[in-house]
């Protein structure tokens, strides 16, 4: 299992640093903490966390009315609101616009590990796929070797890759491939591209001996991992 980000977002700058610090050396979580809103799209761009946790007053500005623009971009990313205020109609407000959860100040760090937990590994189990030492994000297309990042796929290598993943070491039919590439029901795949799709998933695999796509003579291709 990769290691886990968090985003958390709260302009209380003690708890904040308080929380941050106790999930990452007791929980061996991964967390980017900070007091504003400020860039805060390009921050989940570059991040790429596993969950937002996201205060719902910041200064003067509400993190439930951010969260609809947030949620708008990367509609599954999970976000856990955090807030002082207990009034049911923000809470409510919270939950409709999409939040996973909302939890009430002051809260509990074991509290708030369990849910991170059940948000994170269901969220994990849809966005990546992973065989031996690699992991695919399904989402964002990027590839990584032991959580290192090796390369962005583009989306024919990524449709190829994931179909190959889920049929390890079985046969893919060159028809399978084409069906998941280019979206069409056609018999006959376009030879060329395909062909150019699995020379460039060889090259990422050329220096690693434990992984092979090996060529089904008229029939398809199968990867070992």
């Amino acid at each position: 299992m990769k290691e886990l980000k968090i985003l958390f977002v709260d302009d209380d700058i003690q708890l904040g640093n308080f929380v941050s610090s106790i999930l990452e050396s007791d929980y061996k979580y991964r967390v980017h903490f900070q007091n504003s809103l400020i860039s805060i799209n390009s921050i989940i761009e570059s991040l790429r966390p596993d969950i937002l946790i996201l205060d719902v007053e910041i200064g003067k500005e509400n993190g439930i009315d951010h969260a609809v623009n947030i949620l708008e971009k990367y509609p599954k990313l999970p976000i856990l609101f955090v807030s002082s205020h207990t009034e049911d109609e923000l809470i409510i407000k919270g939950m409709n616009t999409g939040g996973n959860a909302y939890l009430t100040k002051p809260f509990s760090i074991p509290v708030l590990v369990s849910y991170i937990k059940r948000f994170t590994e269901k969220k994990q189990q849809e966005l990546y796929i992973e065989r031996g030492n690699y992991r695919l994000n399904l989402v964002c297309n990027d590839l990584f070797c032991n959580d290192d990042f090796l390369k962005k796929l583009s989306p024919f290598e990524k449709n190829a890759l994931e179909l190959m993943m889920k049929k390890t070491n079985e046969i893919v039919s060159k028809e399978e491939l084409a069906q998941i590439m280019w979206k069409s029901n056609a018999d006959v795949p376009n030879v060329a591209s395909l062909h150019n799709t699995i020379s460039k998933l060889r090259d990422l695999f050329k220096d690693d001996n434990s992984v092979k796509i090996n060529t089904i003579r008229g029939v398809g291709y199968i990867l070992s991992i």
